[in-house]
């Protein structure tokens, strides 16, 4: 049985490790591999940047290095290295981006104008 109030950051890593080895194993294009991952790494660094002061932020940063580890295990068919590359350009990139105010979340004032 799992205790979901203190096992919930293994399972949601485990989830998205999965996740992350079926969406890569489905995707035998090399272009739609890339563009997966750079999606992800946008996404990832999106929900550091909303969780980085508010949370504890080792479990979401669990579930971000787990999604990746699966996507890695899964991509036959490109390089892992150059899909580490573009997850971490796209994650720092994003994180960049929502410091700067360049990118707003949805809940911000100057978002509804």
């Amino acid at each position: 049985m799992i205790k979901w109030d203190e096992d919930w950051a293994e399972t949601v890593t485990l989830f998205f490790a999965v996740l992350g080895f079926i969406l890569s194993v489905t995707l035998q294009s090399a272009l739609f591999s890339y563009i997966s991952i750079i999606l992800a790494g946008f996404i990832a660094g999106r929900s550091f940047y909303i969780r980085r002061f508010r949370e504890p932020i080792l479990p979401f940063v669990f579930i971000i290095l787990g999604f990746l580890v699966g996507y890695l295990a899964g991509s036959f068919w490109v390089s892992r290295a150059w899909l580490l590359v573009a997850f971490a350009l796209s994650f720092a990139l994003s994180y960049y981006l929502h410091l700067k105010k360049i990118f707003v979340i949805f809940k911000s004032q100057r978002f509804i104008k």
